[in-house]
């Protein structure tokens, strides 16, 4: 019996280190394809013979590519900012009202998680032309704050429910009215989620390549995921230079869920447990 074990454990843990492996395999491949000079970057199996930093110098002295940044990192902040005060307000309502319909616009928004994204880009598309909104930003926000909703109200409902009730009574035996109970008491208490959930979104933002396809045709405007395409044209394509610029965009999520990882996990697992 302790055999047994001992073999499970060992072939759990070689699956666990068998998937780390193909996870850092294709990051690792790509930092260091970035230091490689235009004579080694399509060997596949090779190694760098040095530092060959003009790829990094052509990311930063590319407009566009240097403007996508900061348009990400827009499109990023504020879709996680109004998706947080949105599905805070309307899982309150659901974790703490005992009406029934609140329980069927729960499970309504949940259900909305199976539809794939794809199956409403047509329309999508066209909402987005009758409001004239095309080659916007403030469509892109729309669009990530509306597909990503139902995960937050899933997130913020269950992390809501473990707090405990006697909160609210004690508020409003306090005289705090609704929405004071909501922003004084439990929006306070909400940060672990809040992290789990603005991870979760910016990292889905900042690699999505349909939705900027479909929406976005200014240079000026373009994301990362389309601004790596500066590097491509007719007659050539600067490999060096786009793993360069992809080695920079994963950092900003990197660093983030290094800085945030132990409010990440605990959001996650009581948005989880609890929803």
């Amino acid at each position: 019996m302790v055999r047994k074990k001992t073999i499970l454990t060992v072939l759990k843990y070689i699956f666990i280190y068998m998937i780390a492996l193909l996870i850092i395999l294709p990051i690792l491949y790509m930092f260091l394809s970035s230091f490689k000079n235009p004579g080694e970057v399509n060997k596949m199996v090779s190694l760098p013979s040095g530092f060959y930093l003009e790829n990094y110098k052509a990311v930063f002295q590319n407009d566009t590519a240097v403007r996508s940044f900061a348009n990400s990192g827009i499109i990023s902040i504020f879709t996680i900012a109004i998706d947080i005060l949105l599905c805070a307000l309307a899982s309150y309502a659901m974790a703490r009202r005992k009406e029934k319909y609140f329980s069927f616009l729960y499970l309504l928004f949940l259900s909305a998680m199976m539809i794939p994204v794809v199956a409403n880009l047509p329309s999508i598309y066209s909402i987005i032309l009758k409001f004239g909104l095309k080659d916007t930003k403030t469509a892109l926000v729309l669009i990530y704050a509306a597909t990503q909703i139902p995960m937050g109200i899933l997130l913020f409902t269950g992390f809501i429910k473990g707090i405990p009730r006697e909160l609210d009574e004690a508020a409003i035996i306090d005289g705090c009215g609704y929405l004071q109970r909501f922003f004084k008491v439990l929006f306070p208490l909400m940060k672990p989620v809040m992290v789990t959930y603005a991870l979760t979104t910016l990292v889905y933002v900042w690699n999505d390549f349909l939705m900027p396809l479909m929406v976005i045709s200014s240079e000026k405007k373009k994301p990362i995921t389309l601004a790596v395409y500066s590097f491509v044209n007719e007659h050539q394509t600067n490999f060096g230079a786009i793993y360069a610029m992809l080695v920079v965009a994963v950092v900003p999520p990197i660093l983030l869920f290094i800085l945030l990882q132990k409010q990440f996990y605990q959001g996650g697992a009581a948005g989880a447990v609890k929803g």
